[in-house]
């Protein structure tokens, strides 16, 4: 049967929810497209690997590097790329994802950039001669390392709603909030000395202060060291002064 009427056929299983026939008739229709979208929705990685190979056959790479790029199998992404003689693109990706590469696009980027424009070709800063070009370029090469290792973990659709605010996350910010919180939890040294002081000081003898209460000189006020703390004295017939 023709291309189209499995398509057909697929669309309508999809349709009715019968996702086991979709994916048959789709793969029989070779509708790349409506297999990305069936495996990406149902989280399939095992599918999307094999739609990543079977893209890549055909000829369609943009099938293909999405699917690599949600399997966060980003040094393919990349290769891909390069491969597909959009050297630009791979550089852009590199410094967002995958700056430790970054500097070998740079050079490729050059090589192919001075056979038709040498002083254009010439104006590409590498970053590991100019890192002072490139904004929180020492802090991106950690951030990339420390979440390398958890690019294979691929958890299923059902957990979609635990991970959807995570995809707008700006990693390097958050990085930098950790880093500072970390800086605030060790303390000043010496910073407790000038409490000691005061609760030093507080435990002084007291010092009586006589006032003068409505005219009366019996009445008096015994004040320690701190201010804070005032207690009020007796007169001689054992009554609060007022």
């Amino acid at each position: 049967q023709s291309e189209s009427k499995w398509k057909q056929l697929g669309e309508l299983a999809l349709s009715c929810g019968k996702l086991e026939m979709a994916e048959e008739c789709l793969s029989h229709a070779m509708d790349l497209s409506g297999l990305l979208l069936l495996y990406s929705s149902l989280g399939d990685a095992d599918g999307l690997i094999k739609l990543a190979s079977l893209a890549k056959e055909q000829g369609k790479n943009n099938v293909a590097f999405l699917c690599l790029f949600l399997l966060g199998k980003l040094e393919d992404c990349l290769q891909l790329l390069v491969e597909s003689n959009r050297i630009p693109e791979a550089a852009l990706m590199a410094r967002s994802y995958l700056p430790s590469k970054l500097s070998k696009i740079v050079g490729i980027w050059r090589s192919d950039l001075n056979k038709v424009n040498p002083k254009a070709a010439e104006s590409l800063a590498d970053p590991e001669d100019y890192p002072n070009l490139f904004e929180d370029w020492h802090l991106s090469l950690q951030v990339e390392s420390s979440v390398s290792e958890k690019r294979g973990s691929y958890p299923p659709a059902e957990q979609y709603i635990n991970y959807a605010g995570k995809s707008n996350a700006n990693l390097v910010e958050a990085f930098k909030n950790m880093q500072i919180g970390e800086d605030e939890e060790v303390p000043l040294e010496n910073g407790d000395s000038g409490h000691e002081g005061i609760e030093e000081n507080g435990e002084g003898e007291e010092e009586a202060i006589e006032v003068d209460a409505d005219g009366s000189t019996d009445g008096a006020i015994l004040v320690n060291g701190n201010e804070c703390d005032e207690q009020w004295g007796t007169n001689n017939e054992g009554t609060p002064t007022a």
